[in-house]
């Protein structure tokens, strides 16, 4: 099969995501801006097929292959526009990327050096991929999309798709008022500059957030990376966690740089894709494998979901098994489905036995047996308590008595909005796990959070290190294996 039709073929990185926000025969109106060889276009005009999409492409040539492409593997629905979408109409010059990656020729059916034309010169990101040339700029016309939209009397848009190498804010800044008509958005975002006064992953949130907009997935990398956005005022607030936790391959989510995806061909590329919400388990696999354990067991307290936000499911990927512990009923089903060769139990964990009222929030992450914490979250935030239940609570010792012959795992992660501390005060000196990953700052949505000083002094005082520190979690190692390493 060729390299177009391999991509065609592949499911989108956000299609259960979409599934679980639109239904498959909606007729949605769905934008692909910077459609290169329209490839994106004709994906989505497969997963929903009665939607009306527009293809913004200003290069002549890719134009020309999108028109191919479309007319051969496409459909009628999609509508191919020659120019590019920007903050005005009129005219810009328009940086024309090109080259190959070495052992790799570009054919009339494939182009590798094609995917990184932008409005903006390019910065970092010929250091980046070192083949890339920026030997052509060309004049291009521009519309704002607010221009477009107007013209074509579109009243909303479902889902934008974009892809423009650093100009993202430029598009949706040209959507004027018309960006609170926009229900969901994917695009990239980069940490560094790859394109001379881009804005970077802080300035994009930061827009889109203040528009309304919440963030529904990300996967981004030292580098760069995509992140899937929806509208506040379409999609419940209260709905956006359960959209999450509902969708089962969204727990497997491949989210990776659009550029390095297509420039692969058929090399592999190797990624260290993370589950954690800040990169924790990439932290932890190295710290396993610099004492030279190569495949650390796990108990998981508050596991929450299988793969979102999981410290533990890359190992489990690579063949470990552990102890989930989460105490909500419906967050509990999806382990026994996903994580099936680990013990997985529908209980809390705290200092005695027996049972304990459970506070679901609207938003599950923050479910919590602590009432005055569930009572904060909501006064505070907005939050509210959708249910309370008997849950049955044990100690920690009791656990893995049963279920592990009484030996701690070679890590803990524990993440119990409240409860961490009481049960990290049980842990013994003497049988303890060798890495630790604990949430030691307070929720605030700002993230203006106090830092939990006393349990890591308790946990110092147990004699483990802080060996990293992701902000959110604190990732501890026992003192005395990390230095025999």
């Amino acid at each position: 099969m060729s390299k177009l039709l391999d991509y065609i073929n592949e499911p989108l990185p956000v299609e259960q995501y979409l599934s679980a926000l639109f239904k498959k025969d909606a007729e949605l109106v769905i934008f692909d801006i910077g459609a290169c060889e329209g490839e994106d276009s004709i994906r989505y005009s497969r997963i929903f097929p009665n939607s009306r999409i527009f293809s913004f492409e200003p290069l002549k040539e890719n134009f020309d292959k999108a028109s191919r492409n479309i007319s051969q593997y496409g459909s009628k629905s999609i509508s191919l526009c020659s120019f590019a979408l920007s903050d005005k109409n009129g005219e810009s010059e328009f940086y024309v990327s090109s080259g190959q990656p070495e052992g790799q020729t570009n054919t009339e059916e494939w182009n590798f050096g094609n995917k990184s034309s932008s409005l903006l010169p390019p910065g970092e990101v010929t250091k980046v991929f070192s083949w890339l040339d920026f030997k052509e700029v060309r004049k291009v016309t521009t519309k704002t999309l607010g221009s477009f939209v107007e013209e074509n009397a579109l009243t909303t848009i479902d889902y934008i798709h974009m892809d423009v190498q650093g100009a993202e804010l430029a598009v949706l800044s040209g959507a004027d008022e018309f960006i609170s008509k926009i229900k969901s958005i994917w695009l990239e975002v980069e940490n560094r500059p790859l394109y001379k006064d881009q804005p970077l992953r802080k300035d994009v949130e930061a827009f889109l957030k203040a528009k309304g907009f919440v963030k529904l997935y990300e996967e981004v990398g030292a580098t760069a990376g995509d992140q899937l956005y929806i509208n506040s005022r379409y999609f419940d607030k209260n709905d956006f966690d359960f959209k999450v936790n509902n969708v089962k391959s969204a727990a497997k989510p491949r989210l990776i740089d659009r550029i390095k995806q297509k420039i692969a061909g058929d090399k592999k590329i190797h990624l260290h894709n993370s589950y954690s919400q800040s990169g924790e388990d990439l932290i932890v696999s190295f710290i396993f494998n610099a004492i030279g354990v190569s495949m650390p067991s796990y108990i998981d307290i508050g596991a929450h979901h299988p793969y979102r936000f999981s410290n533990t499911a890359i190992f489990y990927e690579r063949g470990c098994t552990g102890i989930n512990i989460e105490p909500d009923p419906e967050l509990f089903k999806e382990f026994k489905k996903e994580r099936s060769r680990d013990i997985n139990l529908n209980i809390g964990v705290g200092d005695t036995e027996g049972n304990l009222n459970f506070y679901k929030l609207s938003t599950s992450a923050l479910n919590t047996f602590v009432k005055e914490e569930a009572e904060r979250l909501c006064d505070k935030f907005g939050y509210s308590i959708k249910e309370v239940l008997n849950i049955p609570v044990r100690n920690l010792d009791s656990v893995l008595n049963e279920f592990n012959k009484g030996v701690f795992p070679d890590f803990l992660t524990i993440d119990v909005e409240g409860g961490d501390e009481l049960i990290l005060k049980g842990i013994s000196d003497k049988n303890g796990p060798t890495v630790i990953c604990a949430e030691t700052i307070s929720f605030e949505e700002d993230g203006s959070g106090v830092k939990n000083t006393e349990l890591i002094s308790l946990l110092e005082s147990k004699g483990y290190m802080l060996y990293a520190d992701t902000y959110i979690n604190s990732i501890f190692v026992k003192r005395d294996k990390w230095l025999k390493k």
